[in-house]
C-alpha cells in the first residue's frame, strides 16, 4: 500500500524482490497497480497523484539488530520509475527501506514488513517522493 505522511493514498503496490548475498543485496520490480491520491485540503479529492507505473531497484541491505527469531535491516540504493507525476519529477530516484523480518521456522520462510520511500532528494521539484509499505514472504 502507498502512503503520504499518515495518510493511505489508495495506491497498490505489487512487489517481486531478489535478495543476493544472504540478503545483503536487494534487486527489485514493483508494479504500482492502481492510480494514488493524494488527501490535500487544496486539491480537489479526485486529483490523481500517480497513474499506475512500473518501478525498479537495486539496494544495499544491511542487518543491524538481530535476534533469535526477527531481524530489523536498514537499506540505501536507486530506483526508476517508467513515468514522472506529481509525486516525483525525475526517472531516477534514491531508495530506502526500513523493515523488520521474522523467521516463520528453522530453514523455513520469512516474513519480511517494510517501509519503503523513494525520492529525488530535491535535486528537481517536485518532490513529495513515493512512500510504501509492503509485506513479503520469502524463501
Amino acid at each position: 500500500m502507498t502512503f503520504n505522511y499518515f495518510q493511505w493514498t489508495d495506491g497498490v503496490v505489487v512487489p517481486v524482490t531478489l535478495e543476493l548475498d544472504d540478503g545483503r543485496w536487494e534487486l527489485g520490480a514493483f508494479r504500482f497497480a492502481t492510480s494514488q491520491y493524494l488527501k490535500d485540503p487544496t486539491l480537489p479529492p479526485s486529483t490523481v497523484s500517480a497513474k499506475p507505473y512500473w518501478g525498479f531497484s537495486g539496494m544495499r541491505r544491511w542487518q543491524v539488530l538481530h535476534r533469535h527469531w526477527w531481524h530489523i535491516y536498514l537499506g540505501a540504493g536507486a530506483d526508476y520509475r517508467d513515468e514522472t507525476d506529481s509525486l516525483e519529477s525525475t526517472n531516477w530516484n534514491f531508495a530506502f527501506l526500513v523493515g523488520v523480518r521474522f523467521d516463520l521456522g528453522s530453514h523455513g520462510p520469512e516474513l519480511e514488513i517494510a517501509a519503503r520511500h523513494w525520492s529525488n532528494a530535491w535535486f528537481r521539484a517536485t518532490n513529495r517522493g513515493q512512500n510504501f509499505a509492503t509485506i513479503t514472504l520469502s524463501f
